[in-house]
Parts: C-alpha cells; sequence; structure tokens
C-alpha cells in the first residue's frame, strides 16, 4: 500500500500497522511518499530525525510502529494539505490520529479543519451515529482534543439528556492503544453534576405545589385532588415515589410528561362536590408544562470557551449580584447553567452559586 503527498518526494515513511490496530489481526505495511520540510515545520519530532547528516540522505526510510495506516493517512495528509475523504474514516480511525498527533508531537491545529470536515459528513450523512448515546461518547473525547466546540457543546447536552444512568467515554475499540486516552475527571464530574441538576430541577417543579397544598390546605378535596395528579403522573411511567426517576434519562422522562391528561384524572363515579377550593379547581397541567420547559431549555451542553478561561477563586467575576452576560467572550451561545458546569476550577473555593440553586 503506497501514499503519494508529495510530487517530487524526498522522504518516503513506512508504516507497520500492528495485528491488535485492525480487524484483520494482520500485520500490515503501507509507504507514506512525502516532503521532509513539510514534516519538519509540522512536528518538533520529526524535526529531530530528519536533522542528522544520516538522516538527510536520499535513501533514509524511517520505519514507525504503533500506528494505524489511516491514522498516519489523516495526520500526514493533512500536513501535506491532501483531503482525506471523510467517508473513509470511521471513528476508531479519529483516535489512533489523535494517538498519532501526540506520539508525533503534532499540533492539533494543523488538523482541526480536517476535523470540522468529518464532523460536519457525520452529521449530515449520518444523522442516527449523530444522535446515537454510544457514539456521543465516543466522539467526546475527540471534539474536546480538536477544540471543536459546536460539536463538543451538542455531544455534551445529548449525554446529560440521554443517558439513563453514570455518564462515562467510551473508546471506539478495545485496543490497548487508547488505554491512555481519556478526558480529565473534572469534565465526566462535571457532566453528571449537570444531569443531577437537571433530575432536581424536575422533581421540585414537579412536586413543590403538592408540597404547599400538603402543608396549607385543610380542604376536605385537597387529597383526593393531589393523589388524582400522583395517580396520573404514575400512569404516564414519572414515578417520583420509586427509583424510576434516577433510572430513566432525563429526555425519556421529558417525553412521558408530554402525555400528562389532566381528563383522566378525574375519578370514575365521583360526583363533584358542590363548591371546590381554590386550591383544588386549580388546573396541573400547566404545572407539567412549565416543569418539562424549564428542564428542557436549562442545559446548553459543556463550553469549551468557558473551560479553558476560567477565572481563579479570587477573581471579581465571581462577585455576588453582578450581572453578566455568560456567553460573552465564547465562540457559541449559552445561559448560565452551562457557564457553571463549565468552571473546571475548585467549586468548594468559589463563592459564587447559581440563581435559583
Amino acid at each position: 500500500m503506497s501514499f503519494l503527498f508529495a510530487s517530487p518526494s524526498d522522504v518516503t515513511i513506512i508504516v507497520i500497522e500492528e495485528p491488535s490496530d485492525n480487524d484483520d489481526h494482520k500485520t500490515k505495511t503501507a509507504f507514506f511518499h512525502v516532503d521532509r520540510s513539510k514534516l519538519i515545520e509540522s512536528s518538533a519530532y520529526f524535526q529531530r530525525i530528519f536533522s542528522s547528516r544520516w538522516a538527510r540522505t536520499e535513501n533514509h526510510k524511517p520505519t514507525l510502529r504503533g500506528d494505524t495506516i489511516k491514522g498516519m493517512e489523516v495526520m500526514l495528509g493533512s500536513i501535506h494539505g491532501v483531503d482525506i475523504k471523510p467517508e473513509s474514516v470511521s471513528v476508531a480511525d479519529v483516535w489512533y490520529t489523535i494517538k498519532a498527533c501526540n506520539k508525533y508531537l503534532l499540533d492539533p491545529e494543523k488538523l482541526r479543519n480536517w476535523f470540522a470536515r468529518w464532523i460536519k459528513y457525520i452529521r449530515k450523512e449520518r444523522p442516527e451515529s449523530w444522535e446515537d448515546e454510544d457514539f456521543n461518547r465516543q466522539l467526546l473525547f475527540p471534539c474536546h482534543f480538536f477544540d471543536h466546540i459546536k460539536a463538543f457543546q451538542h455531544v455534551s447536552k445529548r449525554l446529560v439528556y440521554t443517558t439513563p444512568g453514570h455518564i462515562t467515554e467510551l473508546a471506539p475499540t478495545d485496543s490497548p492503544s487508547f488505554e491512555p486516552m481519556h478526558m480529565p475527571a473534572i469534565v465526566m464530574q462535571q457532566l453528571n453534576a449537570a444531569r443531577g441538576r437537571l433530575r432536581t430541577i424536575l422533581q421540585r417543579s414537579l412536586f413543590e405545589d403538592v408540597n404547599v397544598t400538603i402543608d396549607r390546605v385543610r380542604c376536605a378535596c385537597a387529597a383526593e385532588h393531589i393523589f388524582s395528579y400522583m395517580r396520573e403522573l404514575h400512569r404516564i411511567g414519572v414515578r417520583p415515589l420509586d427509583s424510576d426517576i434516577h433510572k430513566n434519562c432525563v429526555r425519556e422522562i421529558l417525553d412521558r410528561l408530554a402525555a400528562f391528561d389532566e381528563n383522566k384524572m378525574k375519578m370514575a363515579n365521583r360526583q363533584p362536590p358542590v363548591q371546590i377550593c381554590s386550591v383544588c379547581s386549580r388546573s396541573w397541567k400547566p404545572i407539567v408544562q412549565y416543569a418539562r420547559r424549564q428542564v428542557e431549555g436549562y442545559f446548553d451542553g459543556l463550553c469549551l470557551d468557558c473551560m479553558k478561561n476560567h477565572p481563579n477563586e479570587d477573581s471579581e467575576y465571581w462577585a455576588l449580584g453582578t450581572r453578566r452576560v455568560y456567553d460573552s467572550t465564547c465562540r457559541i451561545s449559552h445561559g448560565e447553567p452551562t457557564w457553571y458546569f463549565s468552571f473546571m476550577g475548585r467549586r468548594d473555593r468559589s463563592p459564587y452559586r447559581m440563581q435559583h440553586e
């Protein structure tokens, strides 16, 4: 297998792919005909290996092991301005490309345009993958590495809303090459904190009025009114008194709430009282609709700009009561919760607390 990335080419790189890094479980070899000067200006690693007098001879052919052919094709092609078709690259290949960038000391900036084209292809041509939970878990690390702020926002938001349990990252294969490749632990912690916050808001919004009614109302119809509301929530699968609301993903619970039907709350053969108190004549439907809207619009995903540019604990930026625009210096639009959960410093040392926390 041979790749011509420069014509004329003054150096040939031999890449040997190990059996553990491909589905065929075979050793594969590829020859990359490249431009020495482009490698030197792009990578400190190649600058070193081509700096010796021996390395500058025409017959010098460096042999590289521990890489995949496709990963090196993407990396070397990007260095030489050769467009590698995104449809030929899997998410596993993207991970191998990241490994190659780290190994050969290549600035990820040089591949960001290519990665943006790959993301665009996935979003438009493979929408089922773009919305898939496991695929999103596999995309989290590459989007972070290549600083693709919009894709990272999308992936992190979907994971928070669609993951039924604890949010974790996922490597595309069980290759040993991927064992050291992980998201910073604080990022995963913040994603799970955001998911927990959504559940808290949902429970509070659905049952705050129930608690007020129990505490303050003494009418004879209150018990039946509350019971019929709880029974309708139970019917649509939103059961606050067991663990379902914690086991199911937030998106699924919101979809169930859309089926809330106040007409089904009326008990069969029940004769209405002559006079219904103001509390028990109130509709529960607006409460459920408000809860759905509040949770659906709460979290916009994590922001890479906020993650990188957070202030220190003593900054005036944290001043309480200060009006601020939370995305004024960011490449994406978002609200306060995204700004808050994108803070990667020590939360316990910050005086700031979210509004309505």
